[in-house]
């Protein structure tokens, strides 16, 4: 039986701006993606919120996540095809990163930021506010006169 080689990778996610109301809902189906098909990350981090060069899918800015993963070669096309087809993501790129050492992968972390930042969005969105009911409208008696 042959075995399939495991490589680390490095890839690039690009989500639209409304990812950042929901960084965490946006990690977390990061991690899924990556732990059904088999993959181990190393690092994740946020890249930045930056506007685009031009619009993908009519968003004009949109939120980079980088990441670097350990994967079987065989399960990079469904890794890719599982954020194509899941639209959650704009545009992904995975590339080898064997011009890096693991170290340097690990240095890159930014998990623990990421979920101070979605906390302290969640704690900064307003919380809706019991609606009082309208009040009642004039009643306009009319003239029978008229």
């Amino acid at each position: 039986m042959r075995t399939i080689p495991t490589v680390k990778y490095e890839a690039m996610l690009l989500f639209p701006q409304s990812a950042l109301a929901d960084i965490k809902g946006t990690v977390e189906h990061i991690k899924e993606t990556f732990a059904k098909n088999g993959a181990e990350i190393i690092a994740l981090k946020k890249w930045g919120d930056r506007p685009l060069a031009f619009p993908i899918k009519k968003q004009k800015r949109g939120l980079y996540i980088l990441a670097y993963f350990a994967s079987p070669t065989d399960k990079i096309t469904p890794i890719e095809r599982a954020f194509n087809l899941a639209e959650k993501a704009l545009r992904v790129l995975i590339v080898r990163a064997d011009h890096l050492s693991e170290e340097e992968m690990r240095s890159a972390e930014g998990q623990i930021d990421l979920m101070i930042e979605a906390n302290l969005r969640a704690a900064a969105m307003p919380t809706p506010e019991p609606s009082a009911a309208p009040a009642p409208a004039a009643v306009v008696e009319e003239d029978e006169n008229v």
